[in-house]
């Protein structure tokens, strides 16, 4: 039995050192244990152009934190927490200062798998009620200030109020980072390929979503310290782009003739260049760019969008 047992463990000892040893992947899977937490800043930039002048650069950030709640054989259970810093956005009079403290602190309570790819959020009903008061308080109070008009300001404030009164609009919109923060998890990406495939984006023109080729590589891989370096490129697929730009169009009663001439004058490209900066042994992102940029042309207007959201180990 002692022969068996040193064979064992020198058997094991050649195992794990192969395992060490190996360059050829990495592997993206979750490392994590109960109690395990880590500070994160996130930061999400805004920028909008129509013609040669930039109409909009807005910066929001705030501190989160990652801990982990539980761990079972097929998954795990996060809290995500942090300051919403939402309401520092709206010139609140500071006699409601106090009334607003209620909304400072938000956690969002979701499950992974055991690989540590995102699953869903579980308290997003409180998320929405929360979210919804909020809203609900900041047009009654801004408008009765006279900050605002109250129906213009509903109108404005709508696309978000909308966000947050589904689960999906939660997971995907609202909570963008989260997305971002566990992509990589559950894939192996072998050093020196490029894995392409097709993903599908709304159509923002209305009708069938467009076609868009994307594809991600490993740009840096240090195994000595389990990092690596992970770019995501994404572009619009030409024949869909011009489908859509045409059925717009049609919808618009642009007659054949003249739509020759408009489609020379018109182009629409979105792309997407994210890089995802990982120590893929134990897990954790160090640091997350994600850049999407909108190009649109119709009729020889231009008009251009840029969303970043960074994800920063802190």
């Amino acid at each position: 039995m002692k022969h068996l047992f040193t064979i064992s463990l020198l058997f094991i000892g050649i195992f794990h050192s192969i395992a060490q040893t190996d360059t050829t992947a990495v592997p993206f899977v979750s490392y994590w244990s109960v109690g395990d937490s880590y500070d994160f800043k996130i930061t999400k930039i805004k920028q909008q152009w129509k013609g040669e002048e930039q109409t909009k650069n807005d910066t929001t950030s705030y501190d989160a934190n990652f801990l982990v709640l539980d761990s079972t054989a097929t998954s795990y259970k996060i809290k995500w927490s942090y300051n919403n810093e939402l309401i520092e956005n709206y010139n609140l009079p500071e006699e409601f200062t106090d009334s607003f403290s209620k909304y400072n602190h938000m956690d969002v309570i979701y499950t992974t798998s055991e690989l540590g790819e995102f699953v869903e959020i579980e308290n997003w009903e409180e998320i929405s009620k929360m979210m919804t008061s909020l809203f609900d308080e900041l047009i009654d109070i801004l408008s009765k200030n006279g900050e605002v008009e109250k129906e213009e300001f509903t109108k404005i404030m709508q696309p978000m109020i909308t966000m947050y009164q589904s689960k999906e609009g939660i997971e995907l919109m609202a909570y963008k980072e989260l997305q971002l923060f566990h992509f990589p998890f559950g894939v192996e990406f072998t050093v020196g390929d490029t894995i392409q495939y097709e993903d599908m984006l709304p159509n923002m023109l209305g009708g069938p979503a467009i076609k868009a080729p994307t594809k991600l590589y490993l740009d840096e891989v240090d195994f000595d310290d389990s990092y690596c370096s992970l770019i995501q490129e994404m572009t619009l697929d030409p024949k869909d782009t011009q489908k859509m730009i045409i059925s717009f169009f049609k919808k618009m009663g642009v007659k054949d003739k003249e739509m020759k001439k408009m489609l020379k004058e018109s182009e629409i490209n979105v792309s997407d260049y994210n890089t995802y900066n990982y120590y893929f042994y134990p897990g954790v992102p160090v640091y997350i760019e994600a850049i999407r940029s909108t190009l649109m042309t119709i009729d020889s207007k231009k008009a251009v969008r840029v969303d970043i959201t960074q994800i920063e180990l802190l």
